[in-house]
């Protein structure tokens, strides 16, 4: 990648402060991680994270997405994913760049450009290598934070000229999806929003399906097709996701986690936890607060 990319990850390793650090620049963090992680669940917002130093593998659904420096991933909806930092050390720690979409930006800017991008896809998420032109668009961002009083005229112009080449790369699609000019996408995300606000609660598919104005079968297939997971499974991971976290910052017993995330039976949830953490929730929760740095259960 050249120049770019050095300059880059010095200027963010010079202001990361911890595991996250909180530009000035509203919706720009700062990620850095001295050593591997174990895979975390997290649910990542609409957002590209740009690696810059490091290695990362994401497991969404069934499949598994491994990317490093000089790449990024893009999400254009709510996902469940679990994330791992796969290299890392205190000399050459993981950084990495996060911004999260403001969705009245990027359809302000598909109007425009909306010729120029690529067909939205089926798949809401993907990896893919930066450009020299994009990287120095995310630099003259990043040190804005040296004036702070460019930054309500500068940074909104950088961000569209970050979006403006993101539209017109390979991932562009994903951009047009947030922009919501895609109906049928606009459905899934409606379906998505349903299901974060009611994980808690009782889902027959073909409710959902009705809801967003879709058949059960064609729901499903592009619920999954976007998402890398059916809706029930969809649901069971964010289920499963806040039971971890309930356990972990709350240390509530397992019965209660249980039925909080709406699970009937105690021992179905204690299955279903060590069928996806690999041990029963008590055990993997004393673990948790034995081994996890603060910051870590967030989307690095």
């Amino acid at each position: 990648m050249g120049d770019p990319l050095r300059f880059l990850r010095n200027d963010a390793s010079r202001r990361a402060k911890g595991v996250l650090t909180s530009t000035l620049v509203r919706r720009l963090d700062i990620l850095r991680v001295d050593e591997p992680t174990k895979l975390f669940p997290e649910v990542y917002q609409p957002l590209v994270s740009l690696i810059l130093q490091g290695e990362k593998r994401l497991l969404i659904g069934e499949q598994i997405l491994s990317y490093g420096e000089g790449h990024a991933f893009v999400a254009s909806i709510d996902l469940p994913a679990m994330g791992e930092v796969v290299r890392a050390s205190e000399a050459a720690p993981y950084l990495a760049l996060r911004l999260r979409f403001d969705p009245a930006v990027v359809a302000d800017l598909v109007r425009q450009v909306a010729d120029q991008a690529p067909k939205p896809d089926a798949r809401s998420f993907d990896v893919g290598p930066m450009s020299d032109r994009l990287i120095d668009a995310w630099l003259r961002l990043l040190r804005l934070a040296d004036h702070p009083d460019e930054i309500a005229v500068m940074a909104p112009l950088l961000e569209r000229e970050i979006l403006f080449h993101f539209l017109r790369s390979p991932q562009g699609g994903l951009l047009q999806q947030i922009a919501g000019f895609d109906d049928r996408f606009a459905r899934i995300r409606k379906a998505v929003t349903w299901l974060r606000a009611n994980y808690a609660g009782s889902l027959r598919v073909e409710n959902l399906a009705h809801l967003v104005g879709m058949g059960a079968s064609a729901f499903h297939r592009s619920f999954k097709a976007n998402t890398g997971l059916s809706p029930l499974q969809y649901q069971k991971h964010l289920r499963l996701y806040e039971a971890r976290r309930l356990l972990l910052a709350e240390r509530s017993d397992v019965a209660s986690v249980a039925f909080a995330v709406g699970y009937e039976s105690a021992s179905q949830f204690t299955r279903e936890y060590a069928r996806m953490f690999g041990v029963p929730p008590a055990r993997d929760s004393r673990q948790l607060r034995a081994k996890t740095s603060p910051g870590l259960g967030i989307a690095v």
